[in-house]
């Protein structure tokens, strides 16, 4: 199985991508997959003009030429999209929300017929993208799974190491074995 991981979070190695790392470990133990990976702060990215070039250009190509090429044509190839973003003030992040901006391009054409696995490290809420997801993915066809990881605890009012989220980090992994094993 083909799949790109989007990661959105500015900081390597944290909450969402330690999330992201439980879901291809799950994965990993069903096969041999080829995985690509993108962190998204280590990219020039610029956002969507909204100049509509990608509509009525051939190919459905983006007028902009920078690093969303190289996400466009490994998305067109793969079977799976893995979006690892914490939330910040309500919705992913900014990084992650300029190349969500940009699939416009494939919104014409290539988009449809993916998995998703959404992967989300939150505080207080995560439904605002979360939603989103799940309103575009009946008209994409769109196999879509959404794995929530609370890293706060509200009573406390203290961030939570990710690793106290033992039940998020399964449901990850099993996330990442079914989807791996090719059982949607």
């Amino acid at each position: 199985m083909k799949t790109v991981v989007l990661h959105g979070s500015p900081r390597k190695g944290m909450n969402s991508d330690t999330l992201a790392g439980e879901f291809l470990r799950g994965m990993a133990e069903t096969g041999d997959h080829e995985v690509k990976h993108f962190y998204l702060n280590e990219m020039s990215i610029r956002p969507c003009q909204g100049c509509l070039h990608c509509a009525s250009s051939t190919g459905h190509r983006c007028a902009i030429d920078d690093d969303m090429g190289l996400i466009y044509d490994a998305y067109r190839a793969s079977d799976l999209i893995v979006w690892a973003s914490p939330m910040y003030w309500g919705y992913i992040t900014a990084q992650m929300k300029a190349v969500q901006d940009r699939m416009e391009a494939l919104a014409c054409g290539g988009f449809d017929g993916k998995t998703f696995a959404v992967l989300i490290t939150y505080n207080h809420h995560y439904e605002s993208a979360a939603n989103m997801f799940r309103r575009i993915a009946p008209f994409f066809h769109i196999d879509l799974h959404v794995v929530p990881c609370r890293t706060y605890d509200p009573e406390r009012n203290v961030s939570l190491p990710i690793e106290s989220c033992a039940k998020e980090l399964e449901e990850a992994y099993l996330l990442g074995r079914r989807l791996g094993a090719g059982a949607g």
